[in-house]
């Protein structure tokens, strides 16, 4: 075995052992506690950047918890813990110990989505592109949505439960207010969709109907506008009034002419 094999022999046993995947006796047992202990809060601090609402339910104890856990499952592999989290929507779902509270997983799911929207790349309004609409035929273009728009499709009132945890900080009456509207909704099982987009620096969340939830759908699949349109022919969805907003919003970025290149 050359120096350079037995190098990273020793790296990944060690790796296993403060992962706890071995049982080897090999290493001192207070350093390895003291990176042990080091590993676990930093699991602990990046899992609840990334997934805010979830300790906010459960609480520093309980979420520490999951995250102990959590890293078990899921030992980090990247060295960005930016990027750590993704099957934790999926792993809450299938912890058996949550049973009693299912909509913890697409919550878990709506904190993600906000994560990763405000690390997407930052994007300008092609306003050139615009012309095209004057120009163009329907059928022929297709909106450019931002990389940071992301959707959420719930069986339970995720927005509600969103604004309850994050919008009303220093609020009181608010606050309350909004913790009942969520409990009230999730008492009675109100669905919501949720979007996603981040305007400037922090993402934004808001409930939207189903026929919204199915043009942002259309849209990311790249249908063009014409396409799209006749999908919600049956709806109330008015494109004059949504255009705007999303253009104002940073929601869509360009147009493109499906035929040729993006402008």
């Amino acid at each position: 075995m050359s120096a350079r094999d037995s190098v990273m022999n020793s790296q990944s046993a060690l790796v296993s052992a403060i992962y706890g995947h071995s049982s080897d006796q090999i290493f001192d047992t207070n350093g390895l506690t003291v990176y042990q202990n080091s590993l676990a809060a930093n699991a602990d601090r990046a899992l609840a950047i990334s997934f805010p609402t979830i300790q906010q339910l459960v609480g520093e104890q309980g979420f520490s918890h999951l995250s102990n856990a959590f890293l078990h499952d899921f030992p980090l592999i990247r060295g960005d813990w930016g990027e750590w989290g993704r099957e934790f929507p999926a792993w809450l779902e299938a912890n058996e110990q949550l049973q009693d509270y299912p909509y913890f997983s697409d919550c878990a799911q709506l904190d993600w989505c906000c994560h990763v929207s405000e690390r997407a790349t930052d994007e300008t309004l092609d306003v050139e592109s615009l012309g095209l609409l004057a120009d163009g035929h329907a059928y022929q273009l297709k909106l450019r949505c931002s990389s940071s728009v992301k959707l959420v499709t719930s069986a339970y009132p995720i927005v509600d439960i969103w604004n309850a945890h994050h919008l009303y900080e220093g609020e009181a009456q608010t606050a309350e207010h909004a913790l009942a509207l969520a409990a009230q909704n999730l008492a009675q099982q109100a669905a919501q969709n949720a979007l996603v987009w981040r305007p400037q620096w922090k993402a934004q969340v808001r409930a939207i109907s189903t026929a919204e939830i199915l043009w942002y759908h259309l849209l990311q699949q790249g249908e063009s506008i014409g396409a799209a349109l006749d999908e919600l022919h049956d709806s109330d969805f008015s494109f004059e009034s949504w255009l705007p907003d999303a253009l104002s919003q940073g929601i869509v970025c360009g147009i493109d002419n499906i035929d040729n290149s993006s402008l």
